[in-house]
């Protein structure tokens, strides 16, 4: 099946985010938008955070963004799969502006990926 709407496509990716803010937490969650944060104390390229970003969906103007850090943070560890690599746009961002089955389950692969390999880093 295949989504074109973009609210209803909002909705099946943060669907498969849902389960993640469990362990995370969740910063935005409004009409459009969704960002999972994870609260801990880690160094990437030299700099101390606090938090970091792991992923999030929002509604824009022409398409909707899903944005997923992990494969920013460590881009060796992620090949996404045909069915949405031509929808990264830059470094950590997927823009749809439909949703196919397969998509959705290329999104759900990836963010289990960048749960395993975060819950190792962040002790989750």
């Amino acid at each position: 099946m295949e989504t074109t709407g973009f609210q209803e496509i909002f909705t099946r990716i943060r669907q498969q985010l849902l389960p993640y803010g469990k362990k995370m937490e969740v910063r935005v969650d409004k009409k459009g938008v969704y960002h999972l944060y994870i609260i801990a104390d880690f160094e990437m390229a030299g700099r101390s955070y606090k938090e970091c970003y792991f992923a999030g969906t929002v509604i824009q103007k022409t398409m909707v963004a899903f944005y997923f850090f992990p494969i920013y943070s460590h881009p060796a560890a992620f090949t996404p799969e045909e069915p949405i690599r031509k929808n990264l746009k830059g470094k950590s961002c997927f823009n749809f502006k439909k949703l196919s089955d397969a998509q959705e389950k290329s999104i759900g692969v990836l963010l289990k990926q960048g749960f395993d390999l975060y819950k190792k880093k962040f002790s989750l």
